[in-house]
């Protein structure tokens, strides 16, 4: 059966892996998921700053554009068995920057995590996020 995201999730900074990224100093998403509507609210404080970045999305739907941090990004979502997954793809110096990340409920379903690959033109960063819910 696949999960239902809905609900507040804050970021465990302590036990997720942000590769050589740095690591966000907060992160909330909102998340309403009423099939096949997916619709994201991130709140996240990291070195640009203090931003809020909504996404509607229909999983199994055409790409939609969204703007973050003032640059167009395309994003699809689409189910891989149980893991919801989502492509935004974008630009970064002229070159094509995919980032995918794979969206997993834990069966105790107080936890999120999701797995990051970014393909940057500088090479692949890979990245695992995990979340507890807000009750």
């Amino acid at each position: 059966m696949r999960p239902n995201f809905s609900g507040t999730w804050k970021l465990i900074r302590g036990e997720s892996e942000f590769g050589y990224l740095p690591e966000p100093k907060f992160r909330q998403d909102v998340i309403e998921h009423r099939e096949p509507d997916f619709r994201v609210v991130t709140h996240q404080i990291d070195s640009n700053g203090d931003n809020t970045v909504e996404r509607k999305l229909v999983i199994g739907a055409e790409s939609v554009e969204v703007s973050i941090l003032g640059r167009p990004r395309l994003i699809s979502a689409h189910w891989d068995g149980e893991d919801l997954v989502l492509e935004t793809r974008s630009m970064v110096s002229g070159k094509e920057r995919l980032l995918e990340d794979r969206w997993q409920v834990d069966p105790d379903e107080f936890h999120l995590r999701v797995t990051r690959v970014h393909h940057l033109p500088g090479g692949v960063v890979r990245q695992a996020l995990r979340f507890r819910a807000v009750l």
